[in-house]
């Protein structure tokens, strides 16, 4: 099982690759390499609230709804609301649907913005 800092550096790693390929696909009109851009950004969120979850002291969650309800037990609102946008225009329009609505862009910089209240929060930990 992945440790809190390992899945905080995957977090990372996948959001500083999925902005790179979207941005590229972007400039480039490659919409296949934006919607890999897409799915790993929200591959970040999943790594992110893992760790925390983990940190809290909860099995890591089997689905998307069951991350929900442990964020949801713990208080984290924020979170629960970049998760849901991160699910409908990253991984639901962008990567499954290749729909590139105007909310991506704005739903990846809250992506980030959950890596580092999760970074915050979990801080001091092995």
């Amino acid at each position: 099982m992945a440790k809190v800092k390992d899945h905080l550096k995957s977090a990372e790693e996948f959001y500083a690759l999925g902005t790179r390929e979207y941005e590229e696909g972007r400039l480039k009109g490659d919409l296949t390499r934006m919607r890999e851009g897409c799915e790993k950004v929200f591959h970040a969120y999943v790594e992110a609230t893992a760790a925390l979850v983990q940190k809290r002291g909860f099995p890591e969650p089997d689905s998307h709804g069951e991350r929900w309800e442990i964020l949801d037990k713990t208080g984290q609102r924020r979170l629960i609301e970049i998760g849901d946008s991160a699910f409908l225009y990253l991984h639901q329009y962008g990567y499954y649907g290749g729909k590139m609505r105007p909310e991506v862009e704005k739903t990846m910089k809250d992506v980030k913005e959950a890596i580092h209240q999760v970074r915050k929060e979990t801080a001091h930990t092995s």
